[in-house]
């Protein structure tokens, strides 16, 4: 059984393939590490993973793998073909799962470990009072809390992935989750939001960083 990738879904491909190579330039994903994801615009079943080992540099839109939710598996047009989606896919399955996201992006950017560090022992990062929130969809003011999840790194991703439902679900206003040790997964409702979204990160981490060293 043959797989067609829509026109629609190949344009959101490219989007995100272009943006990780972007990532990749500032350090997102040194020695081949990240995976990111859209879920399928037209096949409601299948989310589009990244392909396992690909040097993001050289990352493109057909290093995108096609994934089913409920099973879990690759479809079977791809099972002969030896390639193999990202070892974190079912992180990324469970998101598409309990949010409305439709991009993931999951980023080892070294200030996102030291950041996580700041929080040891705790089970989520408590961040408030910064104008850039803001930049997170739908919250229209600085004068809130956000709760950013944190989880022990762990190479059990399918306990993992069921592990972090609860976790989002009890979190309102937030569009990420930290791996102490490892990396932030960020996602949004496109493309666009989804990097958006990192930007504010990535804000996140540089001022708390930089508040703790005392400049």
């Amino acid at each position: 059984m043959s797989f067609i990738i829509s026109a629609q879904d190949y344009e959101e491909m490219k989007k995100l393939a272009s943006l990780v190579r972007v990532m990749n330039s500032f350090g997102h994903n040194p020695a081949t590490s990240g995976n990111y994801s859209l879920r399928s615009k037209t096949a409601p079943e299948i989310a589009l993973v990244s392909e396992s080992g690909i040097d993001k540099s050289q990352f493109s839109e057909n290093n995108f793998l096609p994934i089913f939710y409920q099973s879990r598996q690759m479809h079977e047009a791809y099972l002969s073909s030896g390639r193999k989606s990202s070892d974190e896919t079912d992180i990324h399955l469970s998101l598409y799962q309990i949010t409305k996201a439709n991009c993931v992006l999951h980023s080892h950017i070294l200030d996102s470990l030291l950041f996580a560090d700041l929080f040891y022992g705790k089970p989520y990062a408590t961040i408030e009072g910064l104008e850039l929130l803001k930049g997170f969809k739908g919250i229209k003011t600085h004068e809130l809390k956000i709760h950013i999840p944190i989880f022990d790194n762990t190479q059990d991703i399918a306990g993992l992935a069921e592990q972090i439902k609860p976790a989002i679900l009890a979190q309102e206003n937030n569009f990420g989750l930290l791996l102490r040790g490892h990396g932030v997964y960020v996602w949004g409702e496109s493309v666009e939001e989804a990097k958006r979204h990192l930007e504010v990160f990535e804000y996140i981490f540089k001022y708390y960083l930089n508040s703790r060293r005392g400049y």
